[in-house]
């Protein structure tokens, strides 16, 4: 895998939050407040960059899996990336909120330091911004996989995520009844999208078995014309098109420094765009101003503020967290220790 491939998949990453970015701002703000005779029906299918980010983690973690010497760097790998980043969002956005104010989205000071889990859903916790649904769904797939990874099974994930998968298309047909927290537990609405990733990534670097990795790819596809619909099948189909045809370089445009810019801010992007957004377009209302003009003007806001959160939040506490983790001879005897008792690959 080289280079230009990753400089397409950040684009594939940053085009998906933007996608979400237009959707929170035309078609979910029309929702819950309204646009002023503002069309926004051509913005609803931004919601599904969310399914775009999923295929995308799921090429990156098994490939981080399969860059890792031992256990304890992934969890380092995976904390380091979306923790810091995560709690500063997470204070700056119910700070702007209780400043501004935004009816019907503030949270207690409580309930925004148990925002700083990422896990807090689980437990019926309200977020900060509602954009934090999809972190839990991260970090469930994160502990499957790590789990497959820590049971020396990745050479089987395909079949033991199909068989996952085939249980949800059961259930979405309503042959089998599946209780609702099983079904969140196992992420069985999003585990498609995320094998699909494992199958770009396990077809791109040439792993043993490309058949059986082809049939598993194709399994996830089909499986959404059941656990969605068909009109999603048709939209994901679209979405396995263009992945395939980023990965293997067949799509250069994705190259050009603006999409790759807006891949390296995406994470904080999506973190913050809601909710400020939202408070930025309802004061450009208040003042008169034209709906474009105040969504035109949150973009510009948010796009600098994820700009500084990463050069001066996200890239730093990576950077740090990584260099301590890989200097503390405490820590590396730790992760030793762990692999020398057979928790490995």
């Amino acid at each position: 895998m080289n280079r230009q491939r990753l400089l397409e998949l950040d684009a594939l990453r940053g085009l998906a939050a933007l996608s979400v970015v237009f959707y929170h701002y035309f078609f979910r703000y029309d929702q819950l407040y309204g646009h002023a005779g503002l069309s926004v029906d051509w913005t609803y299918y931004g919601k599904f960059g969310v399914q775009l980010f999923f295929m995308v983690s799921g090429f990156v973690i098994f490939w981080t899996l399969n860059k890792i010497e031992r256990p304890l760097d992934f969890v380092a790998s995976r904390f380091s990336r979306l923790y810091p980043a995560y709690w500063a969002a997470v204070l700056f956005t119910f700070s702007f909120v209780y400043i501004f104010g935004l009816s019907g989205r503030e949270v207690s000071p409580g309930h925004a330091m148990s925002n700083l889990l990422m896990f807090h859903e689980i437990f019926g916790i309200p977020h900060v911004d509602g954009v934090y649904w999809t972190l839990t769904v991260e970090l469930i797939f994160y502990f499957w996989i790590f789990l497959i990874y820590l049971t020396s099974n990745l050479e089987r994930v395909e079949e033991i995520f199909s068989v996952v998968i085939l249980a949800s298309v059961l259930h979405s047909m309503g042959v089998i009844l599946i209780p609702s927290v099983l079904f969140r537990a196992l992420i069985m609405d999003a585990l498609p999208l995320f094998m699909a990733g494992i199958c770009f990534y396990k077809l791109a670097n040439g792993y043993d078995g490309a058949i059986k990795t082809m049939c598993a790819l194709f399994f996830s596809l089909l499986s959404t014309v059941a656990i969605y619909s068909f009109d999603h099948f048709i939209l994901f189909s679209g979405f396995y098109l263009v992945f395939y045809m980023a990965i293997s370089g067949r799509i250069k445009v994705l190259a050009l420094k603006p999409l790759v810019f807006l891949g390296s801010i995406s994470y904080s992007l999506y973190l913050l765009h809601q909710n400020i957004g939202y408070v930025i377009i309802n004061v450009s209302y208040e003042l008169g101003f034209h709906p474009l003009l105040g969504i035109c003007f949150s973009l510009l806001i948010v796009i600098i503020l994820s700009t500084i959160f990463m050069k001066y939040v996200e890239n730093p506490s990576l950077r740090y967290i990584r260099r301590t983790y890989k200097n503390n001879k405490n820590i590396q005897r730790l992760a030793r220790k762990m692999t020398f008792h057979g928790i490995r690959s």
